[in-house]
């Protein structure tokens, strides 16, 4: 495995689980069909993710603008149905920049990802890992099975829901991998604000708003460091009734808070913007 520098760990401070949802209690109720997830017809779909994330670093003073920039294309499988659903995730391509004034550019790529992420959920998309990648490299510090499981479809209410009807719900992550540990709440406000047609296809749009607080810890060259960031985001994601599946969704989120490192005198500050897009790829251009 490779050397993972602290510079990196700096570059890549992100809640990489923001894009989590959240849904009410499943019920009943005649009209327009559930948010509830199923196998789309066919068993398999591909997905294009972006992230891009600007932090600040307050270094005793000293001033540290990072930027890191991801993307990802991504093939997913359905097997079962019911209420559990097993999901395959295969990283078809990879790419990742972080740039650190501290390290210069640092890159990454899919050849650093060897195997799928593959978990079950149910309907409301409720995940749970059964089988990680090998992640080495850059990547380990971004890719993380665990969120993917828990947080990769935003949960949904598991009932239909009508225009202007508002719903919450609360993620919480408990991780620990080979990367490092985190534990994190995010609580989501959700309304549904209607029918909207894109390219001709009419969706469900659901607006949230997020309240995020986490804490992560990791051990880089001997040092351990803590981060401790919160704050709160905006989105939405478009519904398509008709496959089951989420085909658009987008997070803008504000993060602020502190790092320590063991060798540091005194904790630094963080002042990030993490925003997220995920949208389904029907062969159209990327």
């Amino acid at each position: 495995m490779r050397s993972r520098s602290i510079a990196t760990t700096l570059a890549l401070v992100a809640p990489l689980a923001a894009c989590a949802g959240g849904g009410a209690s499943p019920g009943s109720m005649a009209g327009p069909p559930a948010l509830a997830y199923a196998p789309p017809p066919g068993g398999a779909v591909t997905y294009l993710q972006g992230d891009t994330i600007e932090m600040e670093i307050d270094a005793g003073g000293q001033m540290l603008d990072v930027t890191v920039a991801m993307s990802s294309v991504l093939d997913v499988t359905y097997a079962g149905g019911g209420d559990e659903i097993e999901v395959t995730i295969d990283f078809r391509e990879f790419q990742i920049d972080a740039s650190n004034p501290m390290a210069g550019s640092q890159r990454g790529d899919e050849s650093e990802i060897d195997g799928p992420v593959v978990f079950s959920m149910d309907r409301r998309g409720v995940g749970t890992l059964i089988a990680s990648p090998d992640v080495d490299g850059v990547a380990e510090q971004a890719v993380s099975p665990q969120s993917m499981a828990a947080s990769f479809f935003p949960r949904l209410p598991g009932r239909a829901v009508t225009a202007g009807e508002m719903w919450t719900d609360t993620v919480t992550l408990d991780i620990d991998e080979n990367a490092g540990s985190t534990e994190g709440t995010t609580i989501y406000e959700f309304t549904a604000v209607g029918d909207t047609v894109v390219n001709g296809a009419t969706y469900l749009k659901v607006a949230f708003t997020s309240d995020d607080d986490r804490r992560q810890e990791t051990m880089q060259d001997g040092a351990r460091i803590t981060q401790d960031v919160g704050g709160n985001g905006s989105g939405w994601y478009l519904w398509d009734s008709g496959r089951n599946l989420v085909v658009e969704q987008f997070l803008q989120a504000r993060l602020r808070g502190s790092m320590e490192v063991s060798m540091a005198p005194v904790p630094l500050g963080l002042d990030m913007v993490v925003v997220q897009h995920l949208r389904l790829d029907d062969g159209g251009d990327r």
